[in-house]
């Protein structure tokens, strides 16, 4: 049982899911202390003394709050209906102990349940802030139901590249063949520092390769490949989410971007298919590659 755990379980008597505890250990120092009123650093989650002294105020002031609960970050406001009277109320995040769900809890004791596991709530997320923190650049995967639309893809963004409409660190495709055969296609050969487990490159290779539903598709997984995501940030859930999108028969690109014209990337990969399955600026980024990709206009949208 690592400090945090113990400390969780020595103040508030229970026990908390080793997925919660062990991103404490990782992360808590990243935490504010006070997540109502300063800007989290991930989703609203608060430090181990914002996690006890929270609780024990809603243990001791919120009739319908449960025992098991345990208080882990704020999320907002929200307008609810008092005695026919418009009011506002604070809601928080709060954890089940007996099984690591994760909920919704306002200031009546009102609860909404959010996600099965911590892991699986906070994941994209996670992901997201490791990336931009490793990153100056902005990480896109997109994955294809078809062998040469990621290549298509990236020749359409060189061409805008050589309009000077985007400026690439990195674009490298992956096809998984009908035969489940893998192979990368880099754009260039990387020099940078630290070689290919420093690059994109390493990135993808990595993820493939300790992948368990993919199994060993390129050899031996170096250990500089392996700390190099490490480093990145790359959890189960993402290399889950990479196998069960990337069938035989599919291809994924994955784009290290500095900057680009969003209109012309629109424009130019309008209607093309595929499915974001990262985007590290942020969901709202995400949602609207997701929509161009799809062939969704603004004024659809609305």
């Amino acid at each position: 049982m690592g400090e945090f755990a113990a400390y969780a379980s020595r103040m508030l008597g229970l026990r908390l899911p080793d997925d919660y505890a062990g991103f404490m250990e990782s992360h808590g120092r990243k935490l504010p202390e006070d997540p109502v009123h300063n800007e989290s650093w991930l989703r609203g989650l608060g430090s181990r003394d914002f996690v006890v002294g929270t609780t024990l105020a809603f243990r001791s002031t919120v009739p319908k709050f449960r025992n098991n609960y345990v208080v882990i970050g704020y999320i907002g406001i929200k307008t609810v209906i008092v005695n026919k009277a418009y009011e506002e109320i604070d809601e928080y995040t709060v954890i089940d102990s007996r099984d690591g769900s994760i909920h919704a809890v306002d200031s009546f004791g009102v609860s909404n349940r959010l996600a099965a596991s911590f892991d699986e709530w906070v994941g994209p997320e996670l992901l997201r802030a490791t990336l931009k923190e490793r990153y100056a650049s902005n990480l896109t995967v997109i994955v294809f139901d078809d062998e040469l639309k990621a290549e298509e893809a990236r020749l359409k963004l060189l061409k805008l590249q050589r309009e000077g409409f985007v400026e690439l660190e990195d674009a490298v495709v992956v096809v998984k063949e009908a035969d489940g055969k893998v192979k990368v296609h880099q754009m260039h050969k990387m020099t940078r520092k630290g070689g290919v487990a420093g690059s994109i490159t390493g990135l993808i290779v990595g993820s493939i390769l300790l992948s368990p539903l993919l199994g060993v598709a390129f050899g031996a997984v170096t250990g500089a490949v392996s700390a190099s995501l490490t480093d990145v940030g790359i959890d189960d859930r993402f290399m889950k989410d990479l196998a069960e999108s990337f069938r035989p028969g599919s291809s994924a690109l994955f784009t290290l971007v500095r900057r680009a014209d969003p209109e012309r990337v629109a424009e130019e990969c309008f209607g093309l298919g595929g499915k974001v399955l990262v985007n590290s600026v942020s969901r709202e980024r995400e949602a609207l590659i997701q929509a161009f990709l799809d062939g969704v206009s603004d004024e659809a949208q609305e």
